[in-house]
């Protein structure tokens, strides 16, 4: 049944009262026009639109009546008295409309900016379903239905199987190697520990495989097109299985992982565009993860141990930090990237972002610099001659603005990392090996934007160097930083007109030497 307007519901009032007041008055033979005062509009809830009918007039018009007096009625003796109690009556009826009106707008008011705060906009309104206890069997199936109704992702579910935190790890370990095939990984951390970021080389690609496990919840496996998700029961005091992350990410790896990375055989990304890639797409599981446990509450152990923990599992990973923060970057940034992707045009725009994904970590924490449509990829930093003293390098890399701003703030500030790493326009390390060595030879050369930008981050890698080897330099002057500490030689040049700097970290001083000579025709 459709219900009448707070305005029209007034109008009969009036005309009750009109009427009331007409028949108490005497008779004098002529007909009585009673008059009302316009009425004022009254406006309807927006929540109550959509129930309202749209055929009203905004406003009520101003109502003149011609009432006839029923000759055969006797006169009734009108009182003062009868007509305050009507009045009285009116005014309370009205004010009483008045005061549901405001409090429907209030309520409407406080939801929109609810929603708007949760970034609920665009996204399709799902029956909640009850949580389910923390004993009972999960339903996959049902589960991946509603997260690919809700990501509206219209492909067949994935078969799904729940298994243990061990398999899920020998999953992910093997596409991991599959991305970065043969020593591809420990060669990563031997020129890690050139710069002297990790203490010792390791092989990273097993210790990202348990992050991921314990972060993502599941994996799917793309040998068997199966998605294996952590069904184990929750252990006192640590964090339960994240079943929908697992999901969702599984169902969009599925769609987008093909696009995302490259085919075996390719050239392999660099660590900046793998760090980027992988928080597009946790990211966008985490949103959408996010969005359904809103209507969908997901029950949690009170007993949950805080990540900073010492005994949380994450803290457990016998991982050197600086890799550790590496593989935590997809996740503490990659949701505020989905966010601000929604927020411009909602799935359809993270949609898009697969087909065009983001090149560096700077786009991952600038969405604004992803989503120009002019964008510029990271400066490509070619050098003259990357053979030095007959050496060629065994790692060529580009790090990406989080990697610097990482180890830039082990001995700076974050303010002072910030400032440091702003402007960078691309970077490109290369390791050497230096045979009966404790550490191989690493050469860095950053570029930036502006002078400014680069005399920040000449002035930030000197406070590293100065500090982490526990030295004083033996040149230090604008432009150029030498010291020598037990068996390295680090020297911080200007290169590129005074854009660029490079930093040369050897095991020896003939090979410091070399490349500080090949760096001269970059000055």
């Amino acid at each position: 049944m459709p219900k009448s307007s707070p305005a029209l519901l007034l109008t009969l009032l009036v005309l009750a009262g009109a009427g009331a007041a007409v028949w108490m008055s005497p008779k004098n033979g002529a007909p009585v026009e009673v008059k009302t005062a316009p009425v004022a509009p009254v406006e309807p809830s927006p929540l109550l639109e959509a129930t309202l009918p749209t055929d009203q007039p905004d406003t009520a018009p101003q109502i003149n009546i011609l009432v006839e007096p029923k000759p055969s009625a006797p006169p009734k003796p009108a009182t003062m008295e009868g007509l305050r109690q009507q009045i009285a009556l009116l005014e309370g009826q009205v004010e009483y409309l008045q005061g549901q009106v405001g409090a429907l707008q209030d309520e409407n008011a406080q939801l929109l900016q609810k929603l708007g705060t949760l970034g609920m906009k665009g996204v399709a309104k799902l029956d909640p379903l009850p949580p389910l206890p923390m004993d009972e069997p999960p339903d996959f199936v049902g589960l991946g239905i509603e997260l690919m109704k809700f990501r509206q992702i219209q492909a067949l579910p994935i078969p799904t199987t729940g298994v243990s935190q061990a398999e899920v790890e020998k999953a992910i370990l093997a596409w991991l190697r599959q991305q970065q095939p043969e020593d591809e990984g420990p060669r990563f951390a031997l020129a890690l520990a050139a710069l002297g970021w990790i203490p010792k080389p390791v092989d990273p690609l097993p210790l990202q495989a348990s992050v991921l496990a314990l972060n993502l919840g599941g994996w799917y496996d793309t040998a068997s097109g199966t998605l294996l998700v952590v069904d184990e029961k929750a252990v006192p005091g640590k964090p339960a299985p994240d079943r929908p992350m697992a999901v969702a990410f599984g169902q969009l790896l599925r769609e987008y992982g093909s696009t995302l990375y490259p085919a075996p055989g390719r050239p392999p990304l660099t660590t900046d565009e793998r760090l980027a890639r992988l928080a597009l797409i946790t990211g966008d599981a985490a949103l959408t993860r996010f969005l359904y446990s809103i209507q969908n509450p997901i029950p949690q152990s009170p007993t949950d141990l805080p990540a900073e923990d010492p005994d949380h599992p994450l803290n457990q990973i016998p991982m050197p930090m600086y890799l550790k923060e590496l593989s935590l970057f997809p996740f503490a940034k990659g949701l505020e990237f989905a966010q601000a992707l929604h927020s411009a045009g909602l799935y359809p725009q993270l949609n898009a972002s697969y087909s065009r994904p983001p090149t560096s970590c700077g786009e991952i924490i600038e969405p604004e610099r992803f989503l120009d449509p002019e964008r510029l990829p990271p400066a490509r930093v070619d050098l003259p001659n990357i053979e030095i003293g007959g050496e060629t390098p065994y790692w060529d890399d580009r790090l990406g603005r989080f990697a610097t701003f990482t180890a830039l703030r082990t001995y700076n500030s974050d303010e002072e990392a910030g400032l440091a790493t702003r402007g960078q326009k691309g970077d490109r390390l290369l390791a050497y090996a230096a045979p009966n060595h404790k550490r191989d030879h690493a050469v860095w050369q950053s570029l930036f934007m502006t002078f400014e930008n680069s005399t920040a981050f000449f002035k930030a890698m000197r406070s590293c160097v100065t500090q982490r080897y526990d030295a004083k330099p033996e040149v230090d002057e604008p432009g150029k930083v030498t010291l020598k500490a037990d068996d390295r030689h680090v020297r911080i040049l200007s290169t590129h007109g005074g854009q660029g700097v490079m930093l040369i970290d050897a095991a020896t001083a003939e090979f410091a030497d070399a490349a500080e000579k090949a760096a001269s025709s970059l000055r």
